[in-house]
């Protein structure tokens, strides 16, 4: 009689065992079905990365989810980095999807790395889709000449630079450049010569910029860079590193020389700025420098 109680004890406890596993089983295939459908709702990377990041935190708290795809230009940040990490490479069908780093305050387990690449499966086909629509985007947003991007992609870019920057508590700078005497160069030599400045100023301007910058071609030979995370004398040692690039550059068509100086004007992002008078300052800034050039007012 003791016997058979106690099996059935014994009995009715695994059963209970094996329900609650069952159960998280079950919590977890829901979860990954809830973030499937989520995943399906945008074709915006950063988007797809809050998504994903906000249905991670309900199986695997997380304090920091980083996604990088070099080859694209795209570097998306959630929460922030902490010291212990998990990185993966993301891969659908051989294609290179990008990098995606986890981290947080204490290590992860086991069965929490595991959890982590249960999920990453569901964000492959997503990503994917979401990076082929970005890249289309991109070839609509670039200067052909130059292969910055152009006026269209810095509108998109401005506002959600300013946004993220009240958001983070953190500085935004912004510098417009001029290249001076442009015009002579096009009347006086050629427009083929013109064409080669552009393309050595934007080049210029690549190499002299963060990896997180932004340059743009704006119109004609004005450029416009977007500096995330930038203060006043980080402008000012920026504006010193063009200046003196620019004075070593040697620029030449055929035979002839051709002597290149930039106009430089900067802003800082003020608390109620909107992205035009955020614009307008810096631009009216270089407008001043190339009036003082020319000795007017």
């Amino acid at each position: 009689m003791n016997f058979h109680t106690t099996a059935n004890i014994y009995s009715s406890n695994s059963r209970r065992l094996l329900d609650v596993a069952k159960m998280a089983q079950e919590k977890q295939d829901a979860g990954r079905k809830g973030l499937l459908f989520a995943l399906q709702s945008s074709l915006d990377p950063e988007q797809l990365l809050k998504i994903f990041f906000q249905h991670l935190n309900l199986l695997v708290p997380c304090q920091g989810m980083r996604y990088r795809n070099v080859e694209k230009e795209i570097d998306l940040r959630q929460g922030h980095e902490e010291q212990h990490r998990a990185d993966y490479n993301l891969t659908l069908a051989e294609e290179r999807l990008g990098e995606v780093r986890f981290s947080r305050r204490k290590h992860f387990s086991a069965e929490e790395l595991r959890k982590i690449e249960i999920l990453l499966a569901s964000l492959a086909l997503p990503m994917r889709n979401a990076i082929h629509y970005h890249t289309a985007l991109q070839a609509a947003s670039r200067d052909p000449l130059t292969g910055l991007k152009n006026r269209r992609s810095l509108m998109d870019n401005l506002a959600r630079e300013m946004s993220r920057s009240r958001r983070e508590n953190q500085p935004l700078a912004l510098m417009v450049i001029d290249i001076d005497s442009f015009k002579q160069i096009n009347d006086e030599i050629s427009h083929l010569a013109g064409d080669q400045v552009l393309a050595q100023i934007a080049g210029l301007l690549a190499k002299a910029v963060r990896r997180s910058d932004m340059v743009f071609r704006f119109a004609g030979d004005e450029f416009v860079l977007l500096l995330p995370n930038m203060d006043q004398e980080g402008v000012r040692v920026l504006c010193s590193r063009i200046r003196k690039a620019v004075e070593n550059m040697r620029c030449s068509y055929g035979e002839q020389q051709i002597g290149v100086s930039l106009s430089i004007g900067s802003a800082i992002l003020q608390e109620q700025m909107e992205p035009e008078e955020f614009f307008e300052a810096a631009d009216l800034d270089m407008l001043c420098e190339k009036a003082e050039k020319h000795g007017r007012s």
